[in-house]
């Protein structure tokens, strides 16, 4: 398991692999399938077109292809990579223009060989590379990012995604900034005294020759490129096909785990707040940086008090599964293998949620209302959700190193 400290992926291993193998949704009119399996803890996924898809596997430093269900046996992509932890192969992207597959993928980069950081090598840094595919190899690597890895090993983020507005959007963790002295705290991580931006703890834009776009936060290098800030660690994002919002998951210190809605310049709070503000004993939004009334703070939608680790973030654009799912929003996470399904409000900025969680938080896995909104269970830690060429739903397990897709019954 990637995301979480030694601990929890102790927890994981005692809880989740309980459901190995038994994946299950809860509309009958729905069928899981297995597209792949007998990968090395899968992260993230993309499609090249249908059938064809592009997977990262966590430590390996692998990207493999897989052509109608059928694992090619020679990854596209071997790089040297980190992995303890946090650290991992963690985001793909894909492009397309006139003939050329563009593939953007975010990692951990080290100079030597897969996992040496866990012998106290320090890795080069989080890393975005654009490359093309050839054939069946990635090629023409561009460095488009050169993001802080240390302190590290944990709070790595690395979920990357192509905007409506044909950006790259690029999700960052602190890195374990927060808990490593004052030399690794930032603004963006709303320390007063904290030293400038540098990429961490946030949401960042760029274009996908990676240059900067306008500034929401301000003009110099790197706050230029926040397009939020305030995160501890999001590992799933993704834009509403109608309002073109901008929603993330965020994992927080072992309780107020969030979905939020990022508008641009959004603040999430972090170090000084994470779930409801109103919990929080004793705190002001004065105590928040604005950089100049250019950022802002807002509540999360929904607040897990016990850690779900919620990853994925998919907005359903299609009809495949049921008018009833169209254009709704779905979660995956680690912790319980579970997927969430939400509709929005008409002004699509809020989650319609039943009457029981009124309040916004979900206390337990098992509290009032959180059946609702189970869609499926039993995944063995979900780290990906998209969406396929075919409309289906496709998730990406962890703990089941498997790829299922999620289509009609019938």
């Amino acid at each position: 398991m990637p995301y979480y400290s030694v601990k929890a992926q102790e927890e994981f291993a005692e809880t989740e692999f309980e459901e190995e193998g038994k994946p299950k949704l809860f509309d009958s009119n729905l069928k899981i399938a297995t597209i792949a399996e007998g990968l090395s803890t899968p992260t993230t996924m993309a499609f090249v077109g249908p059938g064809d898809i592009l997977v990262l596997e966590k430590d390996t430093g692998m990207v493999k292809r897989i052509v109608n269900g059928t694992v090619l046996a020679k990854p596209v992509l071997d790089v040297n990579v980190a992995n303890s932890i946090e650290r991992c192969m963690c985001g793909i992207a894909i492009s397309k223009e006139s003939s050329t597959t563009y593939v953007f993928i975010y990692y951990t980069e080290i100079d030597g060989k897969d996992g040496d950081d866990k012998a106290g090598k320090q890795p080069i840094g989080n890393r975005v590379y654009r490359y093309e595919l050839s054939g069946d190899v990635l090629t023409n690597p561009l460095l488009l990012m050169d993001l802080p890895a240390s302190p590290g090993p944990r709070h790595n983020g690395g979920d990357i995604i192509i905007g409506p507005d044909n950006n790259l959007y690029v999700s960052t963790g602190d890195v374990d900034g927060s808990f490593k002295g004052s030399a690794t705290e930032t603004k963006a991580q709303n320390y007063e005294d904290g030293v400038d931006p540098d990429g961490r703890a946030g949401i960042l834009r760029i274009t996908q020759e990676g240059q900067p776009t306008d500034g929401i936060l301000g003009d110099s290098i790197p706050l230029r490129i926040y397009y939020a800030y305030g995160m501890r660690n999001s590992f799933g994002m993704d834009f509403d096909p109608l309002s073109g919002n901008l929603w993330n998951t965020e994992n927080g210190p072992g309780n107020g785990d969030e979905i939020n809605l990022v508008l641009p310049g959004f603040n999430s709070g972090w170090q000084q707040v994470h779930g409801l503000a109103a919990l929080e004993d004793s705190f002001s939004e004065s105590e928040l940086l604005d950089f100049d009334g250019k950022g802002h703070y807002s509540d999360p939608e929904l607040v897990w008090a016990n850690t779900a680790g919620p990853t994925a973030v998919k907005f359903l654009e299609s009809t495949e599964l049921g008018t009833t799912y169209e254009n709704d929003m779905f979660v995956g996470d680690v912790h319980n293998g579970r997927i969430y399904h939400f509709d929005l409000s008409p002004d699509r900025k809020d989650l319609i949620l039943p009457q029981a969680l009124s309040l916004r938080v979900i206390e337990k896995p098992s509290s009032p209302g959180v059946s609702s909104i189970v869609f499926g269970e039993g995944f063995g830690g979900i780290t990906d959700l998209e969406m396929g060429p075919d409309g289906n739903l496709y998730v990406v397990s962890i703990g089941l190193g498997s790829i299922f897709q999620i289509s009609q019954a019938s």
